[in-house]
């Protein structure tokens, strides 16, 4: 049977993993890249991703010499210039750099509203990263009049496997100069004219399942992987999870706790609200709206502040202590708002919001833990209950939680609502494989198995007490009221 390999560049680390035909998985590894953030805010060095690639792509092993193919998963939104083998010519520009804010706003400025109508989002720094043409014409002119293409990350990985420049929709809908509205979507000319940004200078568009060319030889090299194997051009890093689930309208939302908490709901037409982050979907004909909160970052944050340290086994030990509290703790438990950095949709806020109420000389070790998890659970909450209809049942459940069942039974509570966990860190580099497998044997890869998790009735009263007392505080501390929740499926919201 045939092997596949998938690679998956995020946020803080390069996941990969090796699968057969079928969607076995024969190894997984992880390598980090700390280093590509310290370049500078909002920026990103690629050169400390071709290394946790090359390491990754390893770490799994001899037996990835003998996969027949590649397929990508990517973090997504940061631009990058590059030439024409991949070599990086600058620094990456991130979707929360200071300046984006400024760029964003002239590329709004040269939207028609037809246009703005189209792009499918609410127009900000992470959805209009066309605005990166101008930023490095301010800053890296000589960089961008030697670039081959301006591109983001799966364009640039692509061009580094392959000596061939792609991008598929799930990126490129967050450009905001791409025809997010149409299921086979381009892009949209009369932006790039406006805005100067000449289209041979962008990558072409290319279906997410597709081949985007053959992986060289001295990148099969240093990866260990066979010279000349195809390599799929693949998608975004959530599309990549949610196609490894078999996501389709209507179907059984997703949502992920890694580095940044994302809720994915795929649907079957584009959401007029542009309220969630949007992107037209690996299949065509299919739409995902997501649901974006740091809550990683804000867990560690708030294991610093309680004093749990910065340690790999602070937000752990966080954790521990907020499942050990009783309905009693709950009661009095301090109140986190947590968002630590600015947000992107659906919440939209353009600097932190954050607060820690409550907490007095009396406030016990696993009442603080209590409201800081709490805090961020009822933060995913509501973007969740924003974005996915009551009736659409339980949610999905991705993250590395292992045997651990605190974080899944208390999101059930939180939540109010069944969830099924997929015990699964890699889910957007299986998916990736997936992709690949699909394209080249033309058919759909099972995915993996889940568990579910019921709310626990005992402490419904509590919960729902907690909740309302937090949605009050939300509205003193980020100086509006909570997103509203959704009652019909976003497929069916009139225009």
């Amino acid at each position: 049977m045939s092997t596949y390999v998938g690679i998956d560049l995020g946020t803080t680390a390069t996941k990969a993993a090796l699968i057969d035909s079928d969607g076995t998985v024969l190894a997984r590894s992880r390598v980090a890249h700390s280093d590509a953030r310290k370049v500078g805010v909002g920026r990103a060095d690629p050169v400390a991703w071709i290394a946790s690639v090359t390491g990754a792509c390893r770490a799994l092993g001899p037996a990835a010499g003998q996969a027949v193919a590649v397929g990508l998963a990517v973090h997504c939104p940061t631009a990058l210039l590059f030439d024409a083998d991949g070599v990086p010519l600058a620094a990456g520009l991130t979707w929360d750099h200071p300046e984006n804010v400024r760029h964003a706003a002239r590329v709004r400025e040269h939207l028609t509203d037809d246009e703005r109508r189209r792009t499918g989002n609410h127009l900000s720094p992470a959805t209009m990263m066309v605005g990166a043409h101008s930023f490095f014409a301010e800053h890296e002119p000589d960089a961008l009049a030697e670039a081959h293409r301006l591109g983001l990350v799966g364009t640039w990985l692509g061009q580094w496997f392959t000596g061939q420049s792609g991008l598929d929709c799930t990126q490129a809908s967050y450009t905001g100069a791409f025809d997010v509205s149409s299921s086979t979507g381009d892009w949209m000319d009369g932006v790039l004219d406006r805005l100067g940004v000449p289209r041979e200078l962008l990558p072409p568009i290319r279906p997410a399942l597709s081949v985007l060319g053959a992986l060289r030889p001295f990148v099969a090299e240093s990866l260990g992987l066979a010279a000349d194997i195809p390599v799929v051009v693949g998608s975004a890093d959530t599309p990549a999870a949610s196609f490894c689930l078999g996501a389709r309208p209507g179907g059984t939302p997703l949502f992920i706790m890694g580095t940044t908490h994302v809720v994915s709901n795929c649907i079957g037409a584009p959401d007029t609200r542009a309220q969630a982050l949007q992107r037209a979907d690996v299949r065509p004909g299919q739409w995902l709206i997501n649901g974006v909160t740091n809550g990683g970052d804000a867990l560690a944050i708030g294991a610093q502040l309680l004093g749990y340290g910065t340690s790999g086994g602070s937000v752990q030990s966080l954790i521990e202590d907020a499942w050990a509290a009783t309905r009693r703790d709950v009661t009095d438990a301090p109140v986190f708002i947590p968002h630590v950095v600015a947000e992107r949709g659906p919440l939209w806020l353009d600097q932190p919001r954050t607060a820690l109420i409550g907490m007095v000389s009396g406030t016990g070790q696993r009442q603080a833990a209590r409201g800081a998890l709490e805090g961020v659970l009822f933060a995913d909450r509501m973007i969740i209950e924003s974005c996915v209809s009551p009736d659409q049942g339980p949610v999905l459940l991705s993250g590395a939680f292992g045997s651990d069942v605190a974080v899944p039974q208390l999101l059930a509570d939180m939540l109010d609502k069944d969830i099924r966990v997929v015990d699964e860190g890699h889910l957007p580099s299986i998916g990736a494989a997936s992709m690949a497998v699909e394209t080249l044997e033309g058919h759909e890869v099972p995915g993996p198995s889940s568990r579910l998790v019921h709310p626990r009735a005992s402490w419904h009263d509590a919960v729902e007490d907690r909740w309302q007392h937090y949605q009050e505080l939300w509205q003193l501390v980020v100086g509006r009221p909570p997103l509203a929740p959704l009652r019909t499926r976003p497929s069916l919201i009139p225009a």
